[in-house]
């Protein structure tokens, strides 16, 4: 009877243990979920790297390729999809939005257009001309171009 008690409890271990383990793998990729840099369909851009990213969130690149202004979308308030793009690109949202302010009151430049949440950011985009924003992964559409997957 011992021999079958200590069998089931070792097959309940392991049952839990295997749960667990998937359960923390689903948090895991929930938690680092990657973002994918939009933009408009019509934009001549086909791919963007880090440094092009922070010139482009830096105001230091105004416009596109072809002359095209760029306008650039920002998620409203705290979100993870925010943290992680800044994080992405080795900055703060914080020292970010200083570096913004400055450059407006110098007069160098204009902050991002703050929209209340990521389908938001794909509707802009996907209806203004050089527009560019950041979503999760998940919630990229066919109606938007994607320039870059920042891990």
């Amino acid at each position: 009877m011992q021999k079958i008690l200590r069998s089931l409890l070792l097959t309940r271990v392991v049952q839990s243990a295997f749960i667990l383990t998937i359960l923390l793998t689903f948090q895991a990729k929930c938690l680092y979920a990657q973002v994918v840099v939009i933009t408009n369909k019509s934009t001549p851009a086909t791919g963007l790297d880090n440094d092009k990213l922070l010139d482009i969130y830096t105001l230091n690149t105004k416009n596109w390729g072809d002359g095209g202004k760029i306008t650039l979308l920002e998620i409203k308030g705290d979100s993870p999809t925010k943290s992680r793009f800044y994080a992405a690109l080795g900055t703060s949202f914080g020292d970010m939005q200083r570096l913004w302010l400055k450059k407006q009151f110098a007069g160098k430049g204009v902050p991002p257009i703050a929209l209340g949440s990521e389908d938001e950011i794909i509707q802009k985009v996907a209806s203004t001309l050089g527009a560019i924003g950041y979503v999760s992964v998940e919630k990229a559409s066919k109606d938007v171009k994607i320039l870059a997957t920042l891990k």
